[in-house]
């Protein structure tokens, strides 16, 4: 896997980069379908060509999947790239310094290796299944906080109104039983950040898992888990669904009831 490795790290910091020669004056900024909250830039979709066509180069046998880039590449492989050119496009937009450069790579739907980098802050989290969990190569890993009363937590609902009532009645929950409760924008670098003993729980009431496979992996090598709101660990799926990460299963338990299930669309 260490070619791998290495080719994923290589590939974030150079994209890296790239990204920090876009200035917020000449960004194009959209957004995706019908969705004004889903924000989207011209450097997103610059950066994802530049990531898809650099592996497409150096390993033409492989599938490529991208969260802007509808035209993925499925060869039929054992073997997946998931990209996402810039997780916390709202955040990169508006000049704020939290989003990341996303690449992993699945082997039959495992993430193996992959790295998340916030090209602003240099901080770059990177893992090799069974090798350990990497920021900038000094090694890392989850806390072991079990009591809620300790643990520093972050919470999105989502864009989707219908999780509005949801949301809103969790972080009640939270703001009670949590010694903090943030939401910092970008799910990659949320994740990690519990993989680096920043915060210990990480919960979004949509996301899409597939483009941020790596940043599950990373959860996941360093001892914690990405679970289902049912407590079942989460499948890697282009589809949106509610997770919870924790850094442990006791506390994955403990606030399991306060997430409200019966309150989700």
């Amino acid at each position: 896997m260490k070619g791998y490795y290495d080719f994923a790290v290589k590939l974030v910091k150079d994209a890296g980069e790239k990204l920090k020669t876009y200035h917020r004056e000449s960004l194009v900024v959209t957004h995706k379908g019908d969705d004004p909250k889903d924000i989207l830039t011209n450097a997103d979709t610059e950066l994802s060509n530049y990531l898809r066509e650099s592996i497409k180069t150096t390993f033409p046998e492989h599938c490529i999947y991208s969260e802007e880039d509808e035209g993925a590449i499925d060869n039929k492989s054992e073997w997946e790239w998931t990209l996402d050119p810039i997780d916390g496009s709202a955040n990169f937009s508006r000049g704020i310094p939290h989003f990341a450069i996303c690449v992993g790579l699945l082997h039959k739907g495992v993430p193996v290796v992959g790295a998340v980098y916030n090209p602003i802050t240099s901080e770059l989290f990177s893992f090799e299944k069974g090798e350990g969990v990497y920021l900038n190569e000094v090694s890392v890993s989850a806390s072991e906080i079990v009591d809620t009363k300790k643990a520093y937590s972050l919470l999105r609902s989502g864009r989707k109104n219908e999780y509005k009532e949801w949301g809103g009645e969790v972080l009640k929950e939270f703001l009670v039983s949590m010694n903090k409760v943030s939401n910092f924008g970008s799910s990659s670098l949320d994740l990690c950040f519990l993989a680096a003993k920043r915060v210990d729980v990480v919960v979004y009431g949509t996301l899409t898992s597939q483009d941020i496979s790596v940043a599950i992996g990373i959860v996941r090598q360093s001892g914690g888990e990405v679970y289902t709101i049912d407590g079942s660990p989460v499948l890697h799926s282009k589809k949106s669904q509610t997770i919870v990460a924790t850094a442990t299963r006791e506390l994955f338990e403990k606030i399991q009831p306060l997430l409200h299930k019966e309150l989700l669309p």
